[in-house]
């Protein structure tokens, strides 16, 4: 089955989700692990000058809540984003191939009902899969605690591997690659209130995180203790018996009539591009796309007739 067709608005929040090849764990939580996942967001975040507004990161997936000035900051973004986990994780577990199953998804958040709800979903990773019993007891990386903080920016360390190359090639000096001693530049990463929250002071946005927190906690069914080791220890190339694939939304919407609009909007844009895309195939390249997509590759297109 095709790829579905990309529209970025720049105006519309999207919710992002990218899963482990076969969903090993190649993720699983460590200090190590959270460190380089945390460094490589804050520098995507910071290079591509997109807007966070709440992130997670599981052991086989992870689900972003972004948006980006253009579908090319957007396309730049998960380039920078994936393609460096696949490789600094994927080095330091020991797993080489292919890292993530699939294109990532990325449906558009369309009210301030729907980013609520998205949010509280990103925030209920663990509890919701009775492996912790407090939203804050999940041992992977999470925009949790900064949320709760008001959303002050945290800091994260991100390894500058070409630097190590260059003292090992010019000077001759060997550094692990995940050592106290290779090359390490601090990148900051700032979350973006959400707009349904952009009247309120940070006091008032933290305070309406920890209510949801708290929400999120009452309703928790799982254990009581607060030892996370059945998560840190897990096997990065161990896999779940059983993964729920689900179908990916079109749309994420408080209401459905708001979701309708929602599709209706994506497929009189998927009926414009298509049309696009038949005369440009055919060799007029002087057609106009709708705006926030991207051309065909020119390769397939065919010598236009004079």
């Amino acid at each position: 089955m095709a790829y579905p067709i990309r529209h970025f608005d720049p105006q519309t929040i999207f919710f992002v989700t990218s899963r482990t090849i076969q969903s090993r764990f190649l993720m699983a939580p460590s200090a190590k692990t959270n460190e380089l996942i945390g460094g490589i967001v804050a520098r995507a975040v910071r290079q591509c000058e997109v807007e966070l507004f709440g992130y997670v990161f599981t052991s086989n997936h992870f689900h972003l809540m972004v948006r980006a000035p253009s579908a090319v900051a957007m396309s730049k973004f998960m380039q920078r984003l994936q393609s460096n986990i696949a490789v600094k994780i994927g080095r330091l577990v020991g797993w080489r191939g292919r890292f993530f199953a699939r294109r990532y998804s990325a449906e558009p958040i369309v009210d301030e009902g729907a980013q609520i709800e998205r949010l509280v979903y990103i925030l209920s990773h663990g509890v919701k899969e009775r492996l912790v019993s407090r939203c804050q007891d999940w041992p992977g990386l999470s925009c949790a605690q900064a949320l709760v903080e008001g959303g002050r920016p945290s800091k994260h360390a991100w390894r500058n591997w070409t630097r190590r190359w260059k003292m090992q090639a010019y000077n001759d000096v060997r550094v692990d690659r995940f050592s106290a001693e290779c090359p390490c530049e601090t990148e900051v990463l700032e979350l973006t209130p959400l707009p349904c929250w952009g009247k309120l002071t940070a006091q008032e946005r933290s305070r309406a995180v920890r209510d949801l927190i708290g929400t999120i906690d009452g309703n928790a069914t799982s254990r009581t203790n607060h030892d996370t080791s059945h998560i840190t220890e897990q096997d990065p190339h161990a896999a779940p018996m059983q993964t729920n694939h689900s179908p990916r939304p079109k749309a994420h919407a408080s209401t459905k009539v708001r979701w309708i609009e929602a599709v209706r909007r994506y497929t009189e844009f998927l009926s414009a591009f298509r049309r696009a895309s038949r005369e440009w195939m055919s060799g007029v390249l002087e057609v106009e796309f709708p705006m926030h997509s991207f051309r065909p590759p020119t390769w397939f297109v065919a010598a236009k007739n004079v």
